[in-house]
């Protein structure tokens, strides 16, 4: 067990008569301290050697974790930036879509107008061509009703009950025998009333046009 410093400062040496100390003792007691101190140095010079490689570690330590945190930040920062530039992406993505929607609603909207508009003008365009069609046709028939009522009184005139009566019976004369007989001839059964209807709406017209 090495010395400690209140045995070196308490220790006595035997004396002699004269009053010196003995020899051998002193000299064991040096040679215990130079043991010991030289222990004590290759101690000393241990634990500065541990004490440097433990301040090299904790450097080395610190480094790793500056470094640590530095690799952090910057992935951090990384993941900022990415996350900023997807958000940026995607709004830019999703106005794109709202705009291109509103552009597709819109020209729907203009299509079906247009479509509506033409239906409209084509559905007005008809019915005046059906009311039109309607006073033509009913032009028509009245001015029929017209001709047909004016036969109707023709007939029932007493011209025409004369005309129906047998017509009575004469030599033919020289100058009647030079014509033909089936020109002189005409029996009642000959005589027919012919009312020729116009094939179309125009023809009815010209027909009518004609009349007056």
């Amino acid at each position: 067990m090495a010395l400690t410093p209140q045995e070196i400062h308490a220790k006595e040496f035997t004396t002699s008569r004269s009053k010196w100390y003995d020899k051998s003792e002193v000299s064991d007691f040096l040679d215990q301290i130079v043991t010991d101190y030289d222990a004590l140095m290759q101690e000393n010079q241990t634990l500065k050697t541990q004490l440097a490689e433990a301040d090299a570690n904790a450097k080395q330590v610190e480094e790793m974790k500056q470094s640590v945190n530095s690799s952090i930040l910057i992935a951090q920062e990384a993941a900022d930036r990415l996350k900023k530039q997807t958000e940026a992406e995607a709004e830019a993505t999703l106005q794109q879509a709202q705009t291109e929607a509103q552009k597709i609603v819109m020209e729907a909207n203009a299509k079906a107008n247009a479509l509506l508009t033409d239906s409209q003008t084509k559905n007005e365009a008809l019915v005046a061509e059906k009311e039109s069609l309607d006073k033509e046709m009913g032009a028509f028939k009245s001015k029929i009703e017209g001709l047909l009522r004016a036969q109707l009184d023709m007939i029932q005139t007493d011209e025409w009950a004369a005309f129906q009566q047998p017509a009575a019976y004469q030599e033919p004369s020289a100058t009647a025998g030079s014509e033909p007989a089936s020109e002189a001839a005409v029996s009642e059964d000959s005589a027919e009333t012919v009312v020729i209807f116009p094939e179309s709406s125009e023809d009815s017209e010209n027909f009518l046009n004609k009349d007056k």
